[in-house]
Parts: C-alpha cells; structure tokens; sequence
C-alpha cells in the first residue's frame, strides 16, 4: 500500500505527457474517427491548440486510464440491473 508521503512524491514526479490523436488511438489500439467520436461525446476530454475549429486536438495521457475507469463503471452498472 501507498503511504501519503511516497504518493505526493510520486504525483509531483509523474509528468501527464500530451498526444495526438493518432498517438492517444495508437495507445487503446483504437482508430483516430473513433478517437474523435469519443471526444465529442465528451467520453475523452481534449483541448486545442488554438480556437480554430480546424486546431488539432490534444490528449493528456492520463485520459487513457479515466477512459478505462468509465468503461469499467459502465459495465458494473449494466450488471447491476
């Protein structure tokens, strides 16, 4: 088990590296139109490089382990009914 102090050492150490969207598709081996459909179904948080509509979309690497987490609970709460 984690204490505290090694999780504050180790949250201030983990750097959360940003992906594209072929990289983040690459990564849940996964398509990039899936990757972009997700996004938009707000499933994966992303941002943009600037306000363009046409600005690529960027992806933190820890949205991959919060996607999981979601289709996780998702399949719990189907079993549950």
């Amino acid at each position: 088990m984690l204490n505290f102090s090694k999780f504050l050492w180790y949250s201030m150490i983990m750097k959360d590296e940003i992906l594209t969207v072929d990289q983040f598709a690459l990564r849940i081996n996964s398509t990039r139109k899936t990757v972009i459909r997700l996004i938009k179904e707000g499933k994966i948080l992303a941002f943009r490089l600037s306000d363009g509509s046409r600005s690529p979309y960027r992806i933190k690497e820890s949205e991959i382990e919060r996607l999981i987490c979601f289709e996780l609970q998702k399949d719990y709460e189907r079993k549950e009914k």
